[in-house]
């Protein structure tokens, strides 16, 4: 009892809170945040502005919500792998080195989360000018695709930024080489989920289905966590591989459930692709993301 009452009123962590460290911390990400909002700007040929605040685009803010929050999860990562305890232990040159190295890898998350958006329009969304479906159609659909793209991505490029260093180049290197074949697994993914479904995506998208772009965008977060949960503990490549095709089996198993045991009394993919009842669609999307958070524990914990 005396023990409990000394730790309720130890002052030692107000102190802690009381440290700059914290607030240098809290700039860094700041500024990171910055560079990837002027980089959003850079690669679009639209103002994300003026889509959000004159034009109140819901599309562009679905999309954008979906990319920021992207990159916080990345920092969120990078700060991880940077602390070492209290913000009190950063002192000296060793907070300088953190701060640094928060920032580089923060601009290398920009730059991977960016590609990754390319790589979404150009293999992924191949079908159609994502741009003119977010600008001129305003499609939330498109948008809730690319918010699970940029999610989903944004946990692989966490994953595979973290771990300890093997110097630079290496680190660099690694990280591109498993971004790159996650991004693959979005791919391969992306044809597997058109294969199991009785309409087509591109289709059903490209007329401002709702329900269809929220299913599919959640179940591209759900491959992220997958993919991320295996490059958190692994880095053997072959592993990896297979770890690619358990999670297409996960998923592929995870949409039959919902289709034949959670909603029983219609087919998904009417619910979906006729009724466009994103309702439906979010009940499929939240159990691939939470059979997702299941499989990593069960398997490779």
């Amino acid at each position: 009892m005396e023990n409990y009452i000394q730790e309720l009123l130890n002052t030692e962590p107000v102190f802690w809170l009381l440290q700059f460290e914290g607030a240098a911390y809290l700039l860094t990400v700041f500024l990171v945040l910055y560079a990837a909002k002027l980089f959003y700007d850079l690669f679009t040929p639209f103002n994300v502005n003026e889509q959000l605040t004159e034009k109140d685009n819901k599309a562009v803010a679905v999309s954008f919500s979906g990319y920021m929050f992207g990159m916080l999860i990345i920092l969120l990562g990078i700060f991880h792998e940077g602390s070492s305890g209290s913000p009190a232990v950063h002192e000296g040159i060793d907070l300088v080195r953190d701060l640094l190295d928060t920032l580089i890898w923060g601009v290398i998350g920009v730059i991977l989360l960016n590609l990754a958006r390319l790589i979404n329009d150009r293999l992924i969304l191949s079908r159609f000018s994502v741009i003119r479906e977010l600008v001129e159609d305003r499609n939330v659909g498109t948008g809730a695709v690319l918010w699970g793209g940029y999610i989903g991505s944004a946990l692989i490029i966490q994953a595979a930024i973290s771990g300890e260093s093997s110097g630079w180049l290496w680190d660099v290197a690694g990280s591109l080489l498993f971004f790159l074949i996650g991004q693959i697994g979005f791919i391969v993914y992306a044809k597997i989920y058109e294969w199991q479904t009785r309409f087509e995506l591109h289709k059903e998208l490209e007329a401002d289905n709702v329900a269809a772009g929220v299913a599919f965008g959640l179940s591209l977060v759900a491959v992220g966590i997958l993919l991320s949960g295996y490059l958190y503990l692994y880095d053997s490549l072959p592993g990896f591989l297979v770890w690619l095709v358990i999670s297409w089996f996960v998923l592929a198993v995870s949409r039959y459930i919902v289709d034949k045991l959670i909603l029983p009394g219609a087919l998904l993919d009417e619910e979906i692709s006729r009724d466009r009842n994103w309702g439906a669609a979010l009940v499929e999307g939240s159990i691939a993301v939470g059979m997702a958070l299941l499989i990593v524990p069960a398997f490779l914990a």
